[in-house]
């Protein structure tokens, strides 16, 4: 028997490959919305015809949020026939169509929604994700489509309901669907970044006791005639710990598939007149109903996203904190918001320096290290705290131990986000060695004669002025003189490199292409000196958005690239919002400025050229398309 992870690859294959996105996977979403329209049908409809639940939305919803918008015509045209097979003999062929209509247009509506806000494919591994989601799906797609639905079925439907309440049945019944099935069919279908692992022999009797803990409860729940009352003071939110436990042991998969459990045993009690839920009218049962299931699922998913975020905070924090527990060199950080700048972290380089453990020294301010010191190093380095500014200095520090230690300091201040100073970071680099050294190698030198001392400082000097030399070649071959951004050739190098290890490993990685809208007219108009600035500012304003292992490289006039390691196509699009909305806000010499964006994922190419030449393609398509906005490479 298949595990489950490979009945998943298989799924999300058919909605990623052409052929299958072309035949196979629309034929099997038809399949899969006609079943769901007939369990709508036969278990979600009370016996005065007021829909608990609408299914099938949601089988064309996640075939559309797993695959390109140029096949989502295809799944469209799949769910017509099924949605007449469905509703025959109810309805007549007209009424069939125009109800597809509107279940085809509340599916798009919510998929583009999720494209614009999110990305394809959607993933709900994010709190922002799921309220969106949320908002999306359940109030304002299905709010649009019902308008549209209860007017057809007010229009051409025997009945007495008004077309308020027929507003209401449909919005109700087809946002839960969505609500409740299309997660667990995203979770099921798609592998999940950074989601909890898949029960495994070691867990499986977890999932296994959560599964049959959930059932019994929910049965006995929903079975009672009597609710809140004394004699059975019973509550359906009793259910609530479940969805709890399903967040938080197997993240958005548990929680979705508990969330379908539980409306499904809900739905089927109530519908069979048990349950909490039985003892007002139809219409008033079936509106608390669905506001129980709604609130149940929306706090049992927004609860999963909110772990799998804190989970990957925390797996980061746990990776920085073993990164700088890695270093020889000493950290320390203290907090500048509090009286005398007390340390609050030192790491493991620290501790084997000084002899000192981090419960010893927290809390006391990194004088109590000094061990003499010249007063015109230690005013600088006052100073400097005092202005909140970068200092180095050479201090000679004492261990635990008495021993002496020359320390070679850089001293930086941290700012929160609102740009205050709020702590100091110290990176201490023990130099001893090299002072010990140093002073006998100056005593030997002493005995020497004048000329060779002479002989041996020019050296000395014209060492360094060469190395200096070297070092201003090897930072002018590889950078821009005039924005400091790397040039070309640098670029073609580097990104040659992270091209051969993206293929290597089968990595994500995106190429963006920025070009300064009207630049020509901008120097005409101004000067070619306000041209440099723009340029300049660009640069600033990209390198401070970018991350370190990003490159970004003026490839000559205004047209610059930037290379992303490890970033997928949606990761780059933010990239990209970020950045053209901060180059908005840049005003120089009271000139302000657009770029226009092209974006290009790598896509099995071989070699640089061609990714550069897609993402090139898309920048063009930008120009054409009025400047100042962003284009994917098709």
């Amino acid at each position: 028997m298949p595990s489950l992870s490979r009945i998943r690859t298989i799924a999300s294959a058919l909605f990623s490959h052409p052929a299958h996105a072309a035949y196979l996977a629309p034929i099997l979403v038809g399949i899969g919305y006609y079943l769901g329209a007939v369990l709508g049908v036969k278990a979600s409809i009370m016996s005065e015809g007021i829909a608990i639940l609408w299914p099938p939305n949601a089988f064309l919803l996640t075939a559309l949020l797993l695959s390109p918008p140029r096949y989502w015509p295809a799944f469209a045209c799949a769910i017509v026939p099924a949605e007449i097979l469905a509703d025959w003999p109810t309805f007549s062929i007209k009424q069939a169509l125009m109800f597809a209509a509107v279940n085809i247009l509340e599916a798009v509506l919510t998929a583009v929604f999720l494209k614009h806000s999110i990305g394809l494919p959607v993933k709900l591994d994010r709190l922002r994700h799921v309220a969106l989601f949320g908002f999306f799906a359940l109030v304002l797609a299905s709010g649009l489509a019902a308008l549209l639905g209860a007017a057809v079925y007010t229009a051409t439907a025997d009945g007495e309901v008004s077309y308020w309440a027929n507003w209401r049945i449909w919005w109700f019944g087809d946002g839960l669907g969505l609500l409740i099935i299309t997660p667990v069919l995203l979770s099921w279908f798609q592998p999940q970044i950074q989601d909890k692992p898949s029960p495994t022999a070691k867990r499986l009797p977890e999932a296994a006791l959560l599964l049959v803990t959930t059932i019994a409860v929910g049965i006995w729940i929903f079975s009672q005639s009597e609710y809140l009352t004394n004699q059975f003071p019973i509550s359906p939110m009793l259910l609530l710990p479940m969805t709890i436990w399903a967040a938080g042991r197997f993240g958005m998969r548990g929680a979705a598939s508990i969330n379908l459990l539980i409306a499904a045993i809900s739905i089927y009690c109530t519908i069979n007149q048990m349950g909490p839920f039985v003892s007002m009218q139809a219409a008033d049962n079936v509106l608390r109903l669905q506001e129980y299931i709604a609130a149940l699922a929306l706090s049992s998913l927004t609860l999963a996203a909110l772990l799998q975020e804190l989970n990957l905070q925390n797996e980061q924090l746990k990776i920085l904190e073993r990164a700088i527990d890695a270093v020889n060199d000493g950290i320390l950080i203290a907090d500048a918001r509090a009286k005398d700048n007390p340390i609050i972290y030192v790491n493991s380089g620290f501790e084997a320096i000084t002899g000192y453990r981090g419960d010893e020294v927290k809390g006391r301010n990194p004088r109590f290290l000094q061990a003499g010191f010249d007063p015109a190093v230690l005013d600088r380095v006052r100073q400097a705290i005092a202005g909140r500014r970068q200092v180095r200095a050479l201090l000679r520090n004492r261990r635990k131990d008495g021993s002496i230690f020359w320390n070679n300091i850089i001293i930086d201040p941290v700012c929160d986000d609102r740009g205050q100073v709020s702590h100091f970071i110290g990176i201490q680099h023990d130099i001893t060695d090299i002072m010990e050294t140093e002073t006998a190698l100056r005593s030997a030198r002493d005995e020497l004669a004048e000329i060779n001392r002479d002989l041996e400082q020019r050296i000395e000097q014209r060492t360094r002025e060469l190395q200096q030399a070297n070092r201003k070649l090897e930072g002018l071959a590889a950078t821009d003189p005039l924005t400091g951004a790397y040039n070309r050739r640098y670029f073609l190098t580097h990104a040659g490199e992270e091209l051969e290890r993206a293929i290597r490993h089968r990595r994500p990685l995106s190429v963006i292409a920025i070009d300064i809208d009207h630049f020509k007219l901008i120097n005409d108009q101004h000067g070619h000196v306000t041209g440099d600035k723009i340029l300049v500012a660009l640069t600033e304003t990209a390198k401070n958005a970018l991350r370190p292992a990003d490159i970004f490289a003026r490839f000559g006039g205004e047209e610059f690239f930037i290379l992303l390691p490890e970033t997928l196509l949606d990761e780059a699009v933010n990239v990209a919002e970020r950045l053209k909305a901060r180059i908005l806000e840049l005003r120089v010499a009271d000139v302000g400025f657009t770029v226009s964006i092209g974006i290009a994922p790598w896509a099995d190419d071989t070699d640089i050229e061609p990714l550069l030449e897609r993402a090139d393609q898309a920048l063009y398509a930008a120009k054409n398309q009025g400047r100042n906005c962003i284009r994917i490479a098709a």
